[in-house]
């Protein structure tokens, strides 16, 4: 398995952004179930890809790897695509830990072929939502994160 956890369509008005700066790291909260027990888990530190999308159409993709999920998408508040996004989808390799909740970071391990083409496969037609597609994906053995709601807070003055 590739994908460890992912959330689809959060809104970013319902993020803790925390403030910018060196150790000023802010909340992505989401709401998964593992072993049938509801948990909140901060996905700020996960790691991999993410999308940006506005009106539910995809609008940019970026990597999280060497910088934390959350602060990419913090950054994206004050670039060149502030203000042309209203939605983000995230889909991370890291584990969650239910334990200290949070993730862990993504580790080296080996995967197959059929488990790449199959994850870049599931990651395309959730991003696009091609309308000739019958099947909706999903990622075997990875949770899914409910965005936890918040007191919405403007992003964008």
């Amino acid at each position: 398995m590739l994908i460890r956890a992912y959330g689809t369509y959060w809104n970013p008005n319902a993020v803790e952004w925390g403030a910018v700066g060196a150790g000023n790291k802010g909340k992505l909260e989401g709401r998964i179930k593992i072993n049938g027990q509801s948990q909140t888990i901060d996905f700020w530190e996960a790691k991999g890809i993410y999308v940006l999308h506005e009106s539910y159409r995809a609008v940019y993709v970026g990597k999280a790897w060497s910088t934390d999920l959350g602060k990419r998408l913090r950054d994206h508040l004050s670039d060149r695509v502030a203000g042309r996004w209203d939605m983000f989808s995230w889909f991370s390799t890291s584990t969650v830990n239910i334990t200290t909740s949070s993730v862990r970071k993504a580790g080296k391990r080996q995967v197959n072929a059929d488990t790449v083409i199959d994850t870049l496969e599931a990651i395309s037609i959730l991003i696009t939502n091609p309308p000739l597609n019958r099947r909706i994906e999903r990622f075997s053995d990875a949770v899914v994160a409910e965005q936890v709601g918040m007191q919405p807070k403007a992003i964008r003055d």
